[in-house]
């Protein structure tokens, strides 16, 4: 069977893996439903991950039981069970117990003072005199009085990861554990473990008892003597400074990334993961090192992308695939949209992915699906991915889709014969302590070559010098780097090169090889002035800073996979456009997509071979013939480029000459005849429960005085303060503007029912539910008989408490981010839910902001359902703003036409929902989840009237929020976006800023243009 028969139905080897977020107690029926769910949707296995709010114990027995179900229901349906190594992130503390281990085995962080010297909890290391300008180190014995010391300061909360004792400990309480667990009767079934942000610091000098004799064998030479020059302009600073991180690098790599890599390989299992800080030089430098050694030693190396959006630079992706190539690995995977908040669609998600994967990544892992989203668990980097989701029915779509992208990428043989070089070691030399400010412009350079080559269409990869000392050298004219040989290599804005870069350099250049250097040129060799690297620079080309001038040198020898040109017949020059080409059993794959916003209604693509050529789709796995035509030794398309929009094209080549110059296959060239307006009035067919989330209410403590309305997530903290048990009670208000009795149906949705008391109008109610809905701990309560036309009140009544434990561990978080990110609580106070059939209306005007943004100040009150919306307006405005779930509106049209031409519908702009699903007649037509939104309705269409319908389904954002955030709809949304303070995914904020806003802000759900119906001739 060719890869080209499974297509349709790839296996889970090439599908998606989420993290399964295990974040509360564990019910083994319930793991069972929702490894189902995941089968049903075409996930093809996942990473159990245990988060905040898990109430089981870590790597305890019932821990242990509940991964033994769940690696047999994956058996049975075909999935793949993988494991994560760590209780929250960053991976290496295994839940405290590293550190615990003592001094030794605790992270540190160099700093340094002048005299005189607050001693305070630091750990002095050594201590200088100064003389002429000169740090002097003072020996034991010396009784001069230091001007200045550096010491370090210990993180008691993560682990030492320079120290292999330390990482040793690590894998031994987790890894060996697993494998004590499993590896007897399912050691070949896992597939393997995922380790995540492991780090020896975040923009601080890393310190480990193990370095100076490290440093002593690696460079020969006392580091105690030296350590100044890492913070101070001293005398060969720059050697200084590049051994050190050296040092530092090759000890986090072989303590870490090695110890763990080489331990799956001997066991069968695959090391996947990704470092900490990935994004910039500044960053990488004293976060891992060089992030590109660290890829080496995992089986399936990987990167994050969190937000809900995509980059003009590709260094993230392009870091891992780059290594990915050289060394022989099969997959690059990349944990992707953690933080992109619960309105994150499906076209946010393709784009997202497919401009990480047209850059080299090919195997998806989404962050996250939550088992459940009680209390902080909803506000854990959202969104939750899975069956909480109104859309969830429809992600199939999406899951096969990557499965099938993933199968060509992993598969096909990627081609890049252009090399440019990594400037890590420039960040090393110029790093002045934490100051990063003269490392910026060399990342900025190393960035924009690399966007220019892409802009160009010149494919290339990127080479670490940690890599290529290891597996480098020069056959012929070929710089190779493990198993693939560049004809070109390019080396960014640099101050140093290593020892054997140069060396190889030199052999390149003489064998034929092509060396482009941009200014500033480096002078040193690791991290000295030499004598070799200014004879290799000056035999080199030195192109004038701008893509032109570059590409012109690198196309000497090396040239563009692919030309695209507009209807003007000029160059497609985008950050957002970018190809891969790849060879694949006896074909060509070019895939090209369009990560951008922007729409090329009509651009040339010419493909530099000839041959058959015909489009893969992705979506259905069909591949269909295209129109093309032969220019000299290739062929040209004409397509259009939509937003987010990809095409994966197989060309086949082909002896001899083609029977025509021109084959029509599939497209002719259409134009507007007559267009078919629909009425903007739809009726309602069906509609999903509609919602209210009331997030403000009163309360008092004790019986005592009621507080005034406050935001509920407020009053959870302001409980968490006083630091005892209390009893507290809560008072929700709504109004309702309707006979109660005439709805259907009506329920109270909350968390946690059997803890508290409910009194719906000073009436008791039973506190079990009836049913859950959304998610498993959103228990439905029956309403019926308790509501009133005017006021009504809830009133829960619960006692609210948090163990000695809780707030310890509360205290560690303000610590560390290994603390924090593992919290759980006791007592968790949280929004309720009215669920049912009625509209929701503000009592303040609506008004637009940015990002399709809606705000209101409220009030709200419960209205009757229309029967019939305007399909143009916001459907939140009339009646919907907290709606999560689907709606089918129906309208007949009578529609008259030629039968010779064709029918098109149209949305003309994207709809403001998740999925769009368009049925004509009964029968449908296509589920819109991205561009193009337009499909050729001819077959659907009949003589007079028609009955369209269109289901549009939103998300959980109008449901769960944020609803008070300053930027209305962020891009970026962790735990803090819901609260008054400013965390790290609002760091472009002012840090003083009110965060939170009185006003609710939701974001828009229906169409923003009418749709409409064209006859094409």
């Amino acid at each position: 069977m060719t890869i080209w028969d499974l297509l349709q139905h790839p296996p889970a080897d090439y599908r998606t893996v989420p993290f399964w977020s295990w974040n509360d107690d564990l019910d083994h029926n319930e793991l069972v439903r929702q490894i189902e769910e995941m089968h049903s949707a075409g996930i093809g296995g996942f990473f159990i991950h245990a988060r905040g709010g898990l109430t089981v114990p870590y790597m305890g027995k019932e821990w242990m039981e509940a991964i033994q179900i769940c690696i047999k229901k994956s058996q049975e349906l075909g999935m793949e069970t993988w494991l994560y190594d760590e209780n929250g992130w960053p991976s290496g503390f295994a839940d405290g117990k590293v550190p615990a281990l003592g001094v030794a085995y605790q992270q540190k962080r160099l700093a340094y003072e002048w005299a005189p010297f607050n001693r305070g909890n630091r750990v002095t290391i050594a201590s200088y005199v100064q003389s002429e300008e000169e740090l002097h180190l003072l020996t034991t014995g010396d009784t001069r009085k230091p001007d200045f010391r550096v010491y370090y300061e210990l993180n008691p909360y993560y682990i030492d990861t320079l120290s292999k004792k330390a990482v040793a400990a690590f894998i031994d309480s987790t890894y060996n554990a697993y494998w004590a667990e499993f590896g007897e009767q399912f050691g070949s079934v896992l597939k393997g473990i995922f380790t995540d942000e492991p780090q020896f610091g975040r923009g601080d000098l890393p310190w480990s008892l193990e370095l100076e004799d490290a440093f002593q064998n690696q460079h020969g030479y006392s580091l105690r003597k030296v350590l100044p020059a890492l913070f101070l302009e001293t005398k060969d600073c720059r050697r200084v400074r590049y051994d050190y991180w050296s040092c530092v690098t090759t000890l986090f790599t072989e303590s870490y990334a090695k110890q763990i890599g080489e331990w799956c390989e001997q066991r069968g299992w695959l090391a996947t993961g990704h470092v900490v800080d990935e994004q910039t030089l500044m960053s990488q430098a004293t976060s891992v090192g060089d992030p590109l050694l660290f890829y080496e030693y995992l089986q399936i190396p990987g990167c994050d992308w969190l937000g809900r959006s995509v980059s003009e630079e590709p260094v993230v992706p392009k870091q891992v695939s780059s290594v990915v190539r050289q060394l022989g690995k099969k997959q690059a995977i990349t944990e992707s949209y953690g933080c992109s908040g619960w309105n994150v669609s499906f076209q946010d998600l393709k784009r997202i992915g497919e401009w990480q994967f047209v850059h080299g990544m090919n195997l998806m892992c989404q962050h996250l699906q939550a088992y459940t989203l009680r209390g902080l668990r909803k506000r854990d980097y959202p969104p939750s991915l899975f069956y909480q989701q109104p859309w969830w029915r429809y992600y199939y779509h999406f899951n096969d889709y990557f499965a099938r992208l993933s199968m060509l990428l992993v598969e096909g043989v990627r081609q890049a014969e252009v090399l440019l070089l990594h400037p890590i070691r420039t960040a090393w030399v110029e790093l002045e302590g934490s100051n990063s400010s003269q490392v910026e412009q060399y990342h900025e350079s190393f960035a924009q070559l690399s966007r220019w080559l892409c802009q160009s269409f010149i494919e290339h990869d990127y080479g670490s010098e940690g890599i290529i000392e290891r597996h480098g050298r020069v056959e012929g004219n070929l710089f190779v780097v493990g198993e693939i040989g560049y004809r070109v290599v390019v080396v960014p804005p640099s101050v140093t090169l290593s020892e054997m870069t140069v060396k190889l350099l030199h052999q390149f250049v003489f064998h034929g090889g092509s060396l482009v250097v941009l200014e500033p040129v480096p002078f040193l060799i690791n991290g000295q002035p030499g004598e070799e690297i200014r004879r290799l620079v000056n035999g080199a080309v030195k192109p004038d800073w701008n893509r032109n001038a570059l590409v012109e040198s690198v196309s000497r020898t090396v040239s563009p996979s692919i030309a695209i040109v507009d209807r003007e017949g000029l160059p497609i020059v985008s950050d957002m456009v970018n190809i891969q080409t790849l060879k694949l059993e006896n074909s060509y794959l070019y895939y090209l997509v369009n990560s951008g916003e922007k729409c090329y209604p009509d651009v040339e693509v010419t493909l530099p071979r000839r041959g058959i050529v015909s489009l893969i789709d992705l979506e259905s796995g069909d591949i269909r013939p295209l129109n093309y035509t032969r220019v000299g030794n290739g062929v040209k398309l004409n397509m259009t480029l939509y937003p987010t929009q990809s095409y994966v094209i197989k060309l086949v080549p082909t002896k001899g000459q083609l029977e025509t110059d021109e084959v029509t296959l599939l497209q002719t060239d259409n134009s507007a005849r007559f267009i078919q307006e629909l009425s903007e009035l739809w009726e309602i067919d069906h509609i999903d429960h509609n919602s209210l989330t009331m997030d403000t209410c009163r309360y008092r403590l004790e019986n005592g005085d009621w507080s005034e309305p406050k935001p509920i997530i407020f009053i959870q903290e302001e409980l968490l303060q006083i630091g005892y048990p209390v009893q507290v009670e809560l008072e929700f208000e709504f109004q309702i503007a309707f006979d109660p009795a005439l709805v259907r149906e009506m329920h109270l949705v909350m968390e946690n029912p059997e803890k508290a008391q409910i009194l719906i109008n000073d009436s008791k109610i039973a506190s079990h539910s009836c049913d859950w809905w959304r998610d498993v701990s959103f228990k439905k309560i029956d309403l019926s008989g308790f509501l009133q036309h005017g006021r009504n009140t809830i009133r829960l009544t619960l006692d609210f408490w948090n163990s000695a434990e809780t707030y310890a561990a509360i205290e560690r978080a303000q610590s560390f981010e290994s603390e924090g990110n593992k919290l759980k609580f006791d007592t968790e106070l949280e929004s309720v839910y009215l669920v049912g059939h009625f509209a929701v209306k503000s009592e303040s005007p609506y008004k637009n902001g940015e990002h399709g943004v809606i705000y209101t100040d409220g009030p709200f009150i419960l209205e009757e359902l229309p029967h019939q919306y305007s399909l143009i307006t916001d459907l939140g405005c009339q009646g919907l703003p907290f709606f999560a779930g689907s709606i089918q509106l129906v309208q007949k049209v009578a529609i008259h036409f030629e039968d010779s031409v064709s029918r098109v519908w149209q949305f003309g702009s994207h709809p403001n929902a998740i999925v769009t699903r368009l049925s004509i007649n009964g029968q449908e037509v296509r589920t819109f989840l991205w561009e193009p939104y337009e499909a050729d309705i001819s077959e659907y269409l009949q003589q007079g009237e028609n009955l369209i319908e269109l289901e549009l389904t939103s998300s959980c954002r109008n449901l769960l929020g944020p609803h008070h955030h300053v930027k209305g709809e962020p891009m970026k949304v962790g735990p803090d976006s819901f609260k008054n303070r400013v965390g790290w995914t609002d760091r472009d904020l002012d840090p003083d800023i009110n965060l939170y806003q009185s006003h609710y802000a939701f974001v828009r759900f229906g169409l923003s243009t009418l749709p409409r119906i064209v006859m094409m001739t």
